[in-house]
């Protein structure tokens, strides 16, 4: 039995750096994490269409990646700047497009699903947009908090502070959330 070895991006990057074709590793163990990060903010259509360009911008500017960072923070750093520039180029708040992903995620969904996800969104759009991205590349593009702090170019210890607090508001505003669920599902069972 092969024992697997972890990814090792930087073995990657100086590879594509001689010869393009071996940047597809790098795009493949990558592609799913900025999709969610744009998923999130702008629909899952369009988030193709933003990774792809991340990916190009990404594969093109690979010269100017300097080792002295974490490649994944050098490409959210990127996709950053993508939405930045989509958002100016469509002239839309991201709360507005944060409502046009989850529609879309839902739609065929199962109710209870449906619910929670609808809960947990309005939860989110009540956040300050810097404690909405710290949980949005935390939890929904799996960006550690090394790697969050460098995206957002804060210190670690005030991206802990503001994602506990980021926390304990959405814990607030979901309390009833849980109970009101328990209620509905002792009704269901009697049916």
């Amino acid at each position: 039995m092969e024992e697997s070895t972890p990814f090792d991006p930087a073995y990657w990057v100086s590879r594509a750096k001689r010869k393009r074709e071996d940047f597809a590793p790098l795009y493949d163990f990558y592609f799913e994490r900025i999709y969610r990060y744009f998923a999130f903010k702008v629909g899952r259509t369009h988030a193709e269409d933003l990774t792809q360009l991340t990916f190009m911008k990404a594969l093109n500017g690979l010269s100017s990646y300097r080792e002295e960072s974490l490649f994944s923070t050098w490409l959210f750093q990127i996709a950053k700047r993508v939405l930045l520039d989509e958002n100016r180029r469509l002239r839309r708040r991201p709360k507005e497009t944060e409502l046009d992903i989850i529609q879309t995620e839902l739609s065929g969904g199962h109710a209870e699903r449906t619910a929670i996800q609808l809960d947990l969104l309005s939860a989110l759009q009540q956040l300050p947009e810097t404690e909405r991205e710290i949980i949005m590349l935390r939890f929904f593009a799996d960006c550690t908090l090394v790697e969050v702090a460098q995206i957002l170019e804060m210190g670690e210890s005030a991206v802990k502070n503001r994602l506990y607090r980021a926390l304990e508001k959405l814990k607030g505003k979901l309390r009833g959330w849980g109970d009101m669920n328990e209620r509905r599902q002792e009704k269901n069972s009697f049916v």
